[in-house]
């Protein structure tokens, strides 16, 4: 059996999921990096610490004495030469020496209490202040030798003390023999003295600061070896554990390879067999459209029968009345010049025409386009207007075409214009049924950025936001079966969007027709078609 911890770990590692394996490797990373970076942290702490303690209890206090030093070697000896010399009366040398022995107690209690500061690593100070080191420790105290040469300065700064204070007695009872006796042969040794001690206290401290300084080189080079040693286990783990996930990558993807493969074999085969049936349900759909847009086309030929009978039947009550003006002459006993026959003759020859000219205006209507062409928008809108203005003139409905500037446009000029009647039928149906009393049309051509914008306007109370939702949905009508099959808006926005590239949509406006009529609520059919056509 066995029990290798480290094959039970790379086993266990086997048995994980890929996501499992990632996240892991994932954690490893961050927390190796965590632990570099906190012990890097520590380690700037613990250096930081060091020099700290470095100056303040060796650097600061070394000050301190030199400080002392220069007192005694400038303020008092200096003084005293002075004295000695006549330069300054032994009354201003006194309190020259004061201010100096002031200085010198100042600088001997700050350097006593900088002796105070715990030279201890910080983690140490840290496991003390919890009580898991006893605070008596040998560090926190002072070493013997600074006691010892700090206890004799004291006594030699009391001993310089009484000298002067004997020296400046003798001046003050005119005693200069003994008071010059006392400075040459008690002063000037006992200064010298102390200088020497404050010499050997300062190379004390010194050596205390070769020592910090060292100690801190120390920790600086095991906080560099640390930090090597963990950035590389960190990163022979991560390797390791990349290295079995890799393995495991490699395994996965050949068998993800294979699934592929037989995936992608069954996929081929259902792309054959769709675009079998796309085929076949695209060929529907187009006989679908072709069927719808006869019927469309049927739809508005029936209206458009309707637009000849109204403009034939003018022509054709002037036919019979000219026919009847022959028999009213034969039977009034009146003879038939040739003048009058010729007059009546030109009179039916023209309105003969004018038929015929009708009848090949609405053949042209139903002619379509092979071809695309360049054709003006304004022309094509006035076509269509010419075809019903007098047939919608008998259901007292008024067209208006505001066209300022004509635009041209590529594409079939006669599909345009049956989107236009379907647009005109539309709004025609909406201002009968709702019994409008004053019925408007206004069709409006502009051009706005590089496309021809074609509105066409009702005053009919607008479309209801049901209609809208579904208006150009095919088979959709609101009208009843007999008068309407739903199919002249659906067909006019394919005509507009398949064949030349533009867009058709719908809206509620408020507007003021040529008339000078405002109206709240107008139905807006709106047409964009580019200026120039897409490359397709």
């Amino acid at each position: 059996m066995n029990n290798n911890p480290l094959s039970d770990f790379m086993g266990s590692i086997d048995e994980m999921t890929i996501a499992k394996k990632t996240t892991l490797l994932f954690l490893i990373m961050v927390v190796g990096m965590l632990f570099i970076g906190s012990f890097a942290h520590l380690s700037i702490n613990r250096i930081k610490d060091n020099f700290d303690i470095l100056y303040t209890k060796r650097m600061l206090p070394t000050i301190r004495l030199e400080n002392l030093k220069d007192i005694y070697t400038v303020n008092i000896l200096d003084t005293i030469r002075d004295i000695e010399k006549g330069s300054i009366s032994a009354h201003e040398g006194q309190v020259v020496i004061a201010l100096a022995q002031e200085l010198i107690k100042i600088e001997l209690q700050e350097y006593k209490n900088s002796l105070g500061i715990d030279e201890s690593d910080w983690l140490i100070k840290l496991a003390r202040s919890w009580g898991l080191i006893n605070t008596t420790s040998k560090s926190f105290f002072k070493t013997k030798e600074d006691d010892v040469l700090t206890f004799k300065i004291e006594q030699k700064i009391h001993t310089i003390d009484g000298i002067l204070l004997k020296m400046f007695s003798y001046f003050e009872t005119k005693q200069a023999l003994k008071a010059i006796d006392t400075l040459q042969n008690e002063l000037y040794p006992s200064v010298y003295s102390i200088n020497i001690d404050l010499t050997g206290l300062i190379n004390l401290n010194l050596d205390g600061a070769k020592e910090g300084y060292a100690r801190t080189t120390k920790v600086y080079d095991n906080t560099f070896e640390w930090i090597v040693v963990a950035t590389l286990g960190t990163i022979a783990f991560a390797a390791l554990l990349a290295i079995v996930l890799l393995q495991n990558i490699r395994l996965l993807h050949a068998r993800l390879a294979k699934m592929v493969d037989a995936k992608t074999k069954e996929l081929q085969q259902l792309n054959r067999d769709l675009e079998l049936k796309v085929q076949h349900e695209v060929e529907q759909s187009r006989q679908k459209d072709q069927i719808m847009f006869r019927q469309s086309r049927l739809a508005s030929m029936g209206e458009m029968i309707g637009n000849i009978a109204h403009q034939w039947r003018q022509p054709l009550n002037a036919i019979v009345l000219i026919i009847q003006s022959f028999q009213m002459k034969r039977m009034a006993g009146l003879a038939l010049s040739d003048e009058f026959i010729d007059k009546q003759v030109n009179e039916g020859l023209q309105l003969a025409s004018l038929m015929s000219h009708t009848i090949d205006d609405f053949r042209n209507f139903f002619k379509p386009n092979h071809s695309e062409e360049k054709f003006s928008v304004k022309e094509t809108v006035l076509y269509s207007l010419k075809l019903v203005q007098e047939y919608y003139a008998k259901s007292g409905i008024e067209i208006f075409l505001n066209c300022n500037h004509d635009v041209q446009i590529c594409g079939y000029p006669n599909e345009f214009s049956q989107v236009i009647m379907n647009l005109f039928s539309n709004a025609k149906d909406a201002l009968e049924e709702r019994g409008v009393e004053e019925k408007l049309i206004e069709v409006v051509v502009t051009k706005e950025a590089s496309n021809a914008v074609i509105s066409v306007i009702d005053n009919g109370g607008g479309i209801s936001d049901e209609v809208q939702d579904r208006m150009f949905e095919p088979y959709f009508t609101t009208k009843h079966k007999a008068s309407g099959t739903g199919i002249g808006l659906y067909m006019s926005k394919q005509i507009i969007e398949k064949q030349m590239q533009g867009s058709m949509s719908s809206t509620n406006i408020t507007y003021v027709f040529q008339n000078g009529k405002r109206y709240e609520k107008c139905a807006v059919m709106t047409i964009l078609v580019p200026l120039e056509k897409k490359e397709e």
